[in-house]
């Protein structure tokens, strides 16, 4: 309901600051549902059946990835100005109207007994506001530089300040706020683990490189192509991206977690790849071949997206599997924000504000060096934690799903 709230807020708003404040309560929905879900399918599932479940998820967002860009850009083709970018911003009602619906009918539980309804009511639900703020505040001013590059080098030192007075408060806070029995936003159960921070620095730098490099390929072929012929032109990349997570959990038990280190190996090859290819290729050419990289990055995508996840989670104890998928979820949100600013600014950061081959390049350059050091860290960290967490249990990754009554 809170999204919904919000879209309808923004589709309707009459000024751009209600417009900016509506998608932001539309965020805070989006995030309440996909954390949900990640923790849903941790408690439901196991082994290679969780990766399973993850792939359907990553080909959900895949299959709306298809269906979105292409919904927006008829719309803005095809209405007028004054009414296209509303009707982008109320495209989503009817699909979240239809996944409440059946999320009621699928995950609806019974009614607990009267004893252990008292149980679950006297549980206290932690929400770590404090926490949360002072993260947000610490990402808009790392965020800012990189927005204005006309920000004063006065005004720098400032920014500078404020994220270290802000960020040894949030420490402070933070280990105040477990003192007291609360769960705060950096949870340190989940901060003493190594494979899990791991995995959310892979995380996070592979899904900033992922959204930045379709944002600039986007902001590029803009310059010259109309944004319904854009949208068709990256639909193959989804689509293939949908068979390849399907083969994701098949991988995994195969290779284990080296598969996730190959994918963002290859992704990396496949991005510097397309930035030489647009030193000696133009027009149609370089269409083609963008077309060819970007489904093969879908390719990787699909394979890596579902295994990292579940390599992740899967150091998440009892009882802190929400917390830990709302975390990841966080981090890569957060990543996307920063690094999608920064590729912006590298692409479209000349005085004329066009997208150029260079910054292409520029921005590009980018997506390859988060992937570099993400394919590092999964290869060095990750996936030694993850074998030394399945050691000593003996788990086999085609353990069979768990269901809850």
């Amino acid at each position: 309901m809170v999204f919904i709230a919000g879209a309808l807020a923004a589709g309707l708003a009459p000024t751009i600051w209600i417009v900016v404040l509506a998608r932001v309560a539309q965020g805070f929905g989006a995030g309440l549902i996909s954390a949900q879900v990640l923790a849903i399918i941790q408690d439901e599932f196991r082994g290679t059946a969780r990766v399973k479940a993850l792939a359907l998820y990553t080909m959900a967002g895949a299959a709306a990835a298809i269906v979105g860009p292409l919904a927006a850009a008829a719309a803005l083709t095809w209405l007028p100005a004054d009414i296209g970018w509303r009707a982008v911003l109320l495209l989503n009602i009817p699909v979240i109207l239809a996944t409440a619906v059946l999320a009621f009918l699928v995950l609806a539980k019974p009614v607990p007994s009267p004893s252990v309804a008292g149980a679950v009511a006297q549980r206290r639900v932690d929400i770590d506001v404090p926490g949360i703020a002072a993260l947000a505040i610490i990402v808009l001013l790392v965020t800012l530089p990189v927005i204005d590059p006309g920000v004063t080098e006065a005004f720098l030192w400032v920014i500078v300040a404020g994220i270290l007075v802000l960020g040894t408060g949030l420490v402070f806070w933070e280990r105040r706020y477990a003192a007291r029995g609360r769960v705060p936003l950096f949870v340190p159960a989940l901060m003493r683990s190594r494979g899990f921070i791991g995995g959310n620095l892979v995380a996070l730098l592979w899904f900033g490189a992922v959204v930045s490099q379709i944002t600039v390929v986007t902001l590029f072929l803009l310059e010259t192509r109309e944004p319904l012929v854009v949208a068709l032109i990256l639909v193959p990349a989804s689509l293939v991206r949908i068979v390849s997570s399907s083969w994701s959990s098949r991988l995994y038990s195969r290779f284990g977690e080296r598969i996730i280190t190959v994918g963002l190996s290859a992704q990396a090859l496949s991005t510097v790849a397309l930035i030489g290819s647009t030193l000696v290729l133009t027009g149609d050419t370089l269409l083609v071949l963008i077309v060819v990289i970007e489904c093969w990055v879908g390719v990787m995508a699909g394979f890596v997206e579902p295994p990292l996840r579940a390599a992740t989670l899967e150091f998440a104890p009892d009882g802190y599997r929400g917390v830990a998928a709302s975390f990841l979820q966080l981090s890569q949100r957060l990543s996307s924000v920063f690094c999608v600013a920064l590729a912006t600014g590298l692409v479209i950061g000349t005085a004329s504000g066009i997208a150029t081959p260079e910054g292409l390049r520029n921005g590009l350059l980018l997506c390859a060096l988060l992937l570099i050091v993400a394919a590092v860290i999964a290869g060095t960290v990750l996936a030694p934690a993850a074998r030394r967490l399945a050691a000593p249990s003996d788990l086999s990754h085609d353990a069979p799903p768990i269901t809850t009554p």
